[in-house]
């Protein structure tokens, strides 16, 4: 029940945090749409930050074991602390000024957002280690960078247009799997099903027909998100085998 809760917590992550970046730098050049979907990223980071919170509270032993509580103790932290505030100020001005915000002002907050998933990712890859093992610094940075292509994956969901993440997002899932340390990713082997699935859905949306485009990705994302909650969790019960 926990790690059900838990994986849509990470969903809702991965659908908040990547579209911070992807709405604002899709909308640029949508005229059309930028009044009526102005206010999402905002909401998004409001939904992301409480999603967040429930996060940490189902893993404070990891997060104090890694630095990220208190916030500011670890050097993500610190980076978070600054992007977060530069991030919902974009949001609101884009929302506040939509009838008057052009084009590079989309740009720019997409740019902020960007830098946000990729700091929000690393902190999330720290926050999956906790007490379990650890990968090496090259290795646990292609994780972070490989969950935030995922999450721009599951932004499509929201976003307008045609899915372009959306493919990549179904490859970045198996190598995901694939670069975590030997002992996490044996005790994941029973999450193969799970796995493949979202992979098959970010793979399959882009040919498939748009009603079932978004339907097929927040499946993906859901699916996604018990991944990595089933990860985090394993990860914690492979550091104190006598849990499980």
């Amino acid at each position: 029940m926990k790690t059900g809760l838990d994986g849509l917590l990470l969903a809702g992550l991965l659908l908040a945090w990547g579209g911070q970046a992807l709405l604002p730098w899709r909308l640029a050049g949508r005229e059309e749409r930028r009044r009526a979907w102005s206010f999402v990223p905002l909401a998004l980071l409001v939904a992301g930050a409480l999603a967040a919170f429930g996060h940490l509270q189902n893993h404070p032993d990891a997060a104090v074991v890694q630095g990220l509580y208190p916030l500011r103790a670890a050097k993500v932290g610190r980076i978070l602390t600054i992007l977060f505030p530069a991030v919902a100020l974009a949001d609101a001005l884009l929302a506040a000024g939509r009838r008057s915000v052009e084009a590079p002002g989309w740009r720019i907050a997409a740019g902020f957002g960007l830098a946000f998933l990729l700091a929000a990712s690393w902190a999330a890859e720290l926050l999956r280690v906790g007490e379990g093992p650890a990968s090496g610094t090259v290795a646990l940075v292609t994780l972070a960078l490989l969950r935030s292509l995922i999450s721009l994956g599951a932004a499509e969901a929201l976003a307008p247009g045609r899915p372009a993440f959306a493919t990549a997002a179904g490859l970045a899932l198996p190598l995901y799997a694939l670069l975590l340390p030997a002992t996490l990713a044996h005790a994941l082997h029973g999450q193969w099903l799970t796995l493949g699935a979202a992979a098959l859905l970010f793979l399959g949306a882009r040919w498939l027909p748009v009603s079932l485009r978004r339907p097929a990705l927040v499946a993906a994302t859901l699916l996604a998100g018990l991944y990595f909650a089933e990860a985090a969790r394993l990860s914690q019960v492979v550091a104190s085998p006598g849990e499980i």
